[in-house]
């Protein structure tokens, strides 16, 4: 039952953290204009894509410290 109370990031009853990935992943493959990203380039429009997606979404903004607890595949 859905009851509407925050839990995790996402609302009960809404997209996993893993499904909002996939989820992310699959819209940008529709965007029109190619989005670029590397070392080289302004990924500005990472963070404005990531904003659109969250808001869009309902997902909660991240927590104090939650860069601290990312981890990064080698």
């Amino acid at each position: 039952m859905n009851t509407g109370v925050w839990n995790g990031h996402t609302k009960a009853g809404e997209l996993s953290a893993s499904e909002a990935l996939y989820g992310f992943a699959g819209w940008l493959t529709s965007q029109e204009t190619p989005i670029t990203a590397g070392a080289t380039y302004d990924c500005s429009v990472w963070a404005e894509k990531v904003d659109q997606f969250c808001k869009a979404n309902e997902l909660l903004e991240p927590r104090e410290g939650w860069h601290k607890k990312l981890k990064h595949p080698a």
